[in-house]
């Protein structure tokens, strides 16, 4: 009688990481879309008042350095504190941030806190991803692995977002002072519960992470030899082939796209919320609606939704006799759904009146199907730029490579805020026709290009 095949199941450190991350994700999904609010509400109305070019500046800090952090924070923890102790901590700081945005009364205490949860962000969020890996026996689950790992990134992203949007509007809010400080402290405490949580299940990581990622370590967390093998030291030394050198300039293109693409896409955080701020009828009915559940938690709905249906349709398009379509295809499908996405709001634009001034409300209906269309963008990109890395990049260049793709969405989110400030200069609709016209553009010469571009990485 033949042996049954059983199948392997994901280990239990596995799902505690995830939920340790869904945690923090909590905290910055309930943090982040309010930040923008906070810094321009009238100091009468529970904000700082801020001019609102330098709260977009300060706003888009939060996000492009928790970009940049990380690969210092790897560094760290890769030779010197070990993973465990790089997340807890990271966690710790976390919290410290947000008390400190909870107590904000100037600008300079919410840089403080922007720097603090960055530091903390730096040393948790790409540790916790190796943790992860290190945990499997069986390389070949890690990509299912990942995938259901989204999927509590983006549970924490819509519940974190989806509570403190009504919070503050509707349970902190007392009077006319609305409860932004009261939802930073909130985020503070999630980021406890999560270090208790992730403390709890030490004993689930199969001694991973005790000591630090250079060296392996057994079930107990006792050294049993080193990652960096002299095969490795010697094949550090070896000449990058033509076409490995042609394929990192293909990963090196696909990122100077990603600064283009999220450039664009980030301005639903800042361009977005403005424009609905002054130009939308924020309810439904006589329910009031945050900017950030639209910005935020629609989104994070959708990636959860759309993250299966994604996977199915590119398993789909892999089994056709061509095969599926090749990475620059999707990317520029994801600058078609960003310039579309735009399109929408040209149309709610010229419903509403176009240059009517801001008594002349648009319905809110406009910017949720804005935010639905966006985000399919964002599903034929994000994802998968990371999947591209690790298919095509030489091995030896492999964690550098990883770490431009991160760079970029850095650069971008640095420069979203200029981006802004100029797009005051105008009238909204002509900022909306141009970005359409842009994303449409791009999305052109992506698919024109398409088989040069492709022959970088395809022998």
């Amino acid at each position: 009688m033949g042996a049954t095949k059983t199948k392997e199941k994901h280990p239990k450190g596995f799902y505690a990481c995830c939920i340790t991350f869904m945690f923090e994700r909590l905290a910055f999904y309930g943090a982040k879309p309010l930040l923008l609010l906070f810094l321009i509400t009238a100091v009468a109305e529970g904000g700082l008042g801020i001019e609102r070019t330098d709260a977009a500046i300060m706003a888009a800090n939060l996000t492009a350095y928790t970009y940049m952090a990380p690969l210092i924070g790897g560094v760290i923890s890769d030779r010197w504190l070990g993973a465990r102790y790089a997340i807890s901590f990271g966690y710790i700081i976390m919290a410290l941030g947000y008390i400190v945005g909870w107590r904000a009364d100037s600008p300079a205490m919410i840089n403080a806190m922007i720097i603090l949860v960055s530091i903390g962000t730096g040393l948790f969020k790409g540790n916790l991803n190796a943790l992860i890996g290190r945990q499997y026996h069986n390389k070949e689950l890690l990509d299912a692995a990942f995938s259901i790992q989204y999927s509590y990134v983006n549970v924490g992203a819509f519940v974190g977002s989806l509570l403190t949007g009504f919070l503050y509007l509707h349970v902190f809010k007392k009077g006319d002072v609305l409860g932004f400080r009261q939802c930073f402290l909130m985020a503070a405490l999630w980021c406890i519960v999560g270090l208790v949580w992730f403390v709890l299940n030490w004993g689930n990581l199969q001694g991973q992470g005790i000591k630090p990622f250079k060296y392996l370590t057994d079930e107990k967390g006792e050294i049993i030899g080193s990652t960096h093998t002299a095969d490795e030291g010697a094949g550090k030394k070896e000449p990058l082939s033509k076409k490995e050198k042609e394929r990192m300039g293909a990963i090196i293109l696909v990122s100077a796209l990603s600064v283009i693409f999220w450039l664009f896409y980030y301005q639903q955080d800042l361009a977005l919320v403005i424009y609905m701020t002054d130009y939308v009828k924020m309810s439904l009915g006589s329910f009031e609606i945050a900017p950030s559940w639209i910005t935020t938690t629609w989104n994070g709905l959708l990636c959860v939704v759309l993250g299966g249906v994604m996977a199915a349709i590119w398993k789909k398009l892999a089994e056709r006799p061509q095969g599926d379509m090749n990475m620059f295809k999707k990317v520029g499908l994801g600058f078609l759904f960003v310039g579309l996405a735009f399109g929408v709001m040209v149309l709610c634009e010229l419903f509403r009146g176009v240059g009517a001034d801001a008594s002349v409300k648009a319905s809110v209906l406009w910017p949720i199907l804005f935010s639905a269309v966006i985000t399919i963008g964002e599903m034929c990109f994000s994802p998968l730029r990371n999947a591209f890395v690790s298919k095509y990049a030489p091995k030896k260049y492999l964690s550098l490579l990883m770490g431009v793709i991160a760079v970029s969405t850095f650069v971008a989110n640095k420069l979203s805020p200029y981006v802004q400030a100029f797009i005051e200069k105008f009238d909204v609709f002509p900022v909306f026709v141009g970005i359409f016209v842009i994303m449409m553009a791009f999305t052109a010469l992506l698919f024109a290009a398409n088989k040069q571009l492709n022959k970088l990485v395809e022998d």
